[in-house]
């Protein structure tokens, strides 16, 4: 029944052809006497509140049949046309606001441009349609106020337009209405009756027969059943008090099956009635058999307790769960199958959380970096997915939303499974590796540091060992010879003895020190590649906050060389560090790896790994130029030991190669280091 009346309520109510012909010649006249291509007449259903098209001018008919403008879609402009009885120009149909979407469309697809709406009251002074003409210049005050004049003939046809739809609809209405109760009464499952004052039954439906009226054929069981049900029917009735002017009211009454014999239980709803032609009163009841929830009451009550059971062991176990999730001070998150955020701890929810999540109100600085950091992850996570295996990791660069200082987040994902294996859900765990990264960066820098101040002291002592070295020997020689040209029996012969036992001493003292500042070198095959990428991982943090950029131009066909990777990936360090010092305000670091020849540099032949270290600083001046590579000289002040770069020249000596530097001043400095891919030279046995 409902979708029937929805049909209806749908369908345009078009005028009778006669009356809409009428309409044709006045629109075409007016279209030509005001220059217009285009033009319709609408007629307004008061009821309805809407406009539907009875005629046009340049419009295929079909679009005109299919015009049914609602106001209440927000058609401001007809409805201010309507309401008032002023007509309405339109000289931007694309951009003007009064029109809503669906209307802009319609013109649109119409082909208007220019338009102005002359509303037309009907007899009684209220609205009956509008005329809508278009063009492509726009109307004068002069040309609107001539079309209200003309278009005022127009009233009576479209009033009798809209009178004669609605005499339509009246009498289809009343034609069906007693077919329709009928069906409607009949189509309800359950059984409906109406009682009269004394509660006696006098009208039932189909199902309602079933229990209350009995046929001269039907059984002697049958017809006392039918008889029983009258009369429990009639006593409840009769002992429940129900209010004219009261809403129905529900309760319980039992029946006996006219088949089965069993006792059937009907939640009976009635509500007293009157008839207002007769001022006869009665009731109208619906009865709802309920005799199956009855015999799952029980069922339905040990449910609940079990469900009561179940919810107390979630409770528990979800507040076991969210003290873990508080108890971990890494940001956990948990995506759903459409990879959404559905739950997230206090670590995460400062990171990702909305302004709903928070106790207090945020500003649009922090939603803006939450909702970016939110984006990221779920992009982050959605491409994870494609990777294979059930828990995937990768690094994610996020912002802290407080201080909007960048983070870089190592991300573990995990996904979620039921119990045949598909997934519904992935856990993200996220942890700041920035600071690991930072503590690293500080324990190589001091680890770098300690190098320095060691090689510094042992290159201090093979210096003063190398100086005394030499007389010593001459003292040692010298003691020798008087000792050769004394007699046995000389006194001052023992005491030259003792000398030349402690020189001989002292000599050996000298030899462990400098066997001390030469340590063997541990060589291995090396990647100067991979060398180079872990000292840029080591200072990202460090160059990013100064502003510095590297740049690599790796040759990708080096070979692996025969070094120290430790000792060398502390000169990439230093040489590093000293570029970014140099460039307090930013800049660019350029590294370049190239294979060479030999002798192309002055080395042995033999192939050979260039390393430049390029930066964009001030430069060394000329004067201070000689002086890097000596110990405690720096241009830095008291912030460096002067101690690195003299380092770094005994680490790349101690390998057969070379470190060179260039600079001029204001624009930058190069350092090249030349390394042999075999390592440095045999040494050469002592004689």
């Amino acid at each position: 029944m409902t979708d029937l009346f929805d049909l209806l309520e749908r369908t345009p109510r078009q005028a009778p052809s006669g009356l809409a012909e009428t309409l044709v010649p006045m629109l075409d006249d007016l279209a030509r006497a005001f220059g217009c291509d285009r033009g319709f007449i609408g007629v307004y259903d008061e009821q309805r509140r809407s406009l539907h098209g009875v005629s046009g001018h340049g419009l295929r008919p079909e679009l005109v049949d299919s015009m049914d403008i609602r106001l209440e879609g927000g058609a401001a402009l007809i409805e201010e046309a309507l309401s008032t009885g002023r007509p309405q120009r339109v000289d931007d149909i694309v951009h003007d606001t009064r029109l809503a979407e669906p209307v802009r469309q319609l013109f649109l697809e119409a082909g208007f441009q220019r338009t102005v709406l002359i509303p037309v009251a009907g007899p009684g002074g209220g609205p009956v349609g509008i005329v809508a003409l278009s063009r492509r210049a726009p109307f004068s005050d002069r040309e609107v106020q001539g079309l209200v004049a003309v278009t005022n003939r127009a009233r009576d046809v479209l009033a009798s337009v809209r009178d004669a739809a609605e005499m339509r609809d009246t009498g289809e209405a009343h034609a069906v209405e007693k077919e329709w109760l009928w069906w409607m009464v009949n189509a309800v499952d359950d059984p409906a009756v109406v009682t009269d004052e004394n509660n006696e039954i006098m009208l039932r439906n189909v199902r309602a027969e079933l229990l209350f009226r009995a046929h001269d054929d039907d059984s002697e069981g049958r017809r006392h059943a039918v008889w029983m049900n009258n009369f429990l029917f009639t006593a409840a009735l009769s002992s429940w008090k129900l209010d004219p002017s009261g809403r129905a009211t529900g309760r319980e009454v039992t029946l006996v099956d006219p088949i089965e014999g069993s006792e059937i239980v009907y939640e009976v709803i009635a509500r007293a009635a009157t008839n207002y032609r007769d001022a006869s009163r009665g009731t109208v009841a619906v009865l709802k058999d309920v005799t199956q929830l009855r015999h799952v009451n029980e069922e339905l009550e040990r449910g609940r307790e079990q469900l009561h059971s179940a919810g107390e062991a979630i409770r528990v176990e979800r507040d076991r769960l969210e003290l873990i999730l508080r108890s971990v001070p890494n940001p956990i998150v948990v995506f759903g199958s459409e990879d959404e955020p559905i739950t997230m701890n206090a670590a995460a929810i400062r990171l990702f959380g909305a302004e709903s999540d928070r106790p207090t109100p945020v500003s649009d600085r922090r939603r803006r970096i939450v909702l970016a950091n939110e984006t990221r992850l779920t992009s982050f996570i959605t491409q994870l997915r494609l990777d294979p295996g059930e828990r995937k990791t990768g690094e994610l660069a996020l912002a802290d939303p407080e201080t909007e200082d960048p983070l870089e987040m190592s991300v573990a994902a995990t996904e979620i499974r039921d119990g045949v294996g598909a997934v519904v859900g992935v856990v993200a765990v996220l942890q700041d590796i920035g600071r690991l990264r930072e503590l690293e960066r500080r324990r190589v820098e001091q680890v770098l540091f300690d190098s320095e101040k060691l090689a510094a002291t042992g290159r201090l002592a093979a210096s003063i060992a190398h100086e005394l070295n030499n007389p010593l020997e001459a003292i040692q020689n010298s003691l020798y010879v008087l000792v050769e040209h004394m007699t046995g029996d000389d006194p001052d012969r023992p005491f030259l003895e003792i000398a030349r036992k402690e020189t001989g001493r002292m000599s050996r003292i000298l030899r462990e020190m400098l066997g001390f500042y030469r340590p063997a070198l541990e060589m291995a095959p090396t990647d100067v590649t991979a060398l180079i990428e872990e000292a840029e991982a080591l200072l990202a943090k460090r160059l990013r906050d100064r502003k510095v950029t590297l740049e690599k131009r790796i040759d990708q066909h080096l070979p692996t060389i025969r070094a120290s990777g430790d000792q060398l990936k502390q000169v990439l360090l230093n040489l590093f560090l000293n570029a970014a010092d140099a460039m307090p305000d930013g800049g660019t670091v350029s590294v370049t790896t190239t294979l060479i020849g030999g002798a192309r540099i002055g080395m042995p032949t033999g192939r050979s790994v260039q390393i430049q270290v390029r930066d964009t600083g001030m430069g060394i001046r000329e004067e201070d130029l000689a002086h890097v590579f000596e110990p405690f000289f720096s241009t830095k002040g008291g912030r460096s030991s002067g101690l690195g770069l003299w380092v770094s020249s005994g680490i790349v000596q101690a390998h057969g190669g070379t470190l060179q530097v260039r600079s001029l001043y204001g624009r930058g400095t190069t350092f090249t280091i030349v390394l042999p891919v075999d390592g440095p030279p045999p040494k050469e046995p002592a004689s």
